[in-house]
């Protein structure tokens, strides 16, 4: 079993694509330090005056939203009330630091493209046997098939932890360098699932995320591990994967207004709905989604195995 490990690692790293990949997280995280250092303004004095127009604008905007778009306006509702708890408790916005840049860099700039890479190298790593001709070389070895798609899963598993902590690393020397690391203790100011806005050490808040990001990225290599199991093209495999990633949260929102819309995947992929902002679906809990996101893996990788298992390839 450690050998057919150790094999998968070696092909897997050393494919060129692989280290794209990687190379392309560290550049975009790189230019998105450079333009926010570019475009860095300095805390104005009158920041609550700056905050109460931005509420006003913002309400607005999540007046004409709230019927249309629900989420997005829960959103802007959201930025309505930690603005005015900045407000009423003297807490003026920090500058940039370290631990700020690789939260923002985590939410915004990276998180999509982290998942979508390890999408692309979920989908093929099965798929990519049957294109390129090798899956008979590959079950020739005595080894059974079970152990051989297992040592293909953990090594997609160990490419996703890989991949995130080369962002996390890449975006605090990054922001280290362009803004400094002081500033671990200020506060970042969200709100809970019980609608009340608290704040917490952005270092923490840091950590947090990751740590809610890395469920999600396991659902991720689960999703486009198992259709790359089931299609013989690893260029479908990989479209597949990537399409279900972008319309996944589509899904649900246009399937808002059904009661079983709750047992999407994508409802509960996000388990940090439930410690910020509160979730997206009315009466669902945090049990609930830990429910469900386990029996979408035993699910999943049970049809892995199973199709991998009866698959014929003597035709392949």
């Amino acid at each position: 079993m450690l050998s057919l490990f150790a094999n998968e690692n070696m092909k897997l790293y050393r494919r060129p694509r692989t280290w794209i990949l990687v190379a392309l997280i560290v550049a975009i995280v790189l230019l998105t330090g450079v333009l926010m250092k570019g475009h860095e303004q300095p805390v104005a004095a009158n920041w609550k005056q700056t905050l109460i127009a931005q509420d006003q604008q913002l309400t607005h905007e999540a007046g004409q939203r709230a019927k249309h778009i629900p989420a997005f306006a829960r959103n802007l509702e959201v930025q309505i009330k930690t603005n005015e708890y900045a407000i009423s408790h003297d807490l003026p916005p920090q500058a940039s630091t370290a631990w700020s840049f690789s939260t923002q860099v985590e939410q915004e700039a990276v998180g999509a493209l982290l998942t979508v890479f390890v999408a692309i190298i979920a989908g093929d790593i099965v798929a990519g046997e049957f294109t390129g001709g090798t899956i008979k070389l590959l079950l020739t070895r005595a080894q059974t098939r079970g152990r051989i798609l297992l040592s293909k899963y953990l090594a997609v598993l160990l490419f996703s932890v890989v991949l995130m902590a080369v962002t996390f690393a890449a975006s605090l020397i990054v922001g280290g360098a362009l803004f400094g690391f002081t500033g671990a203790s200020a506060p970042y100011i969200y709100m809970n699932a019980s609608g009340q806005i608290q704040q917490m050490n952005v270092v923490a808040y840091l950590l947090a995320n990751y740590g809610f990001n890395s469920i999600s990225l396991l659902m991720t290599v689960t999703i486009a591990f198992m259709i790359s199991t089931i299609f013989r093209s690893s260029s479908i495999a990989i479209a597949l994967s990537i399409v279900l990633l972008f319309i996944g949260d589509t899904i649900v929102q246009v399937l808002a207004s059904y009661g079983w819309d709750k047992y999407i995947l994508f409802a509960n992929t996000n388990l940090s709905q439930y410690f910020f902002n509160g979730p997206t679906i009315t009466g669902m809990t945090l049990g609930f989604s830990i429910i469900v996101l386990a029996v979408y893996f035993i699910v999943m990788n049970g049809l892995s195995w199973y199709v991998f298992r009866k698959r014929d390839v003597a035709l392949t």
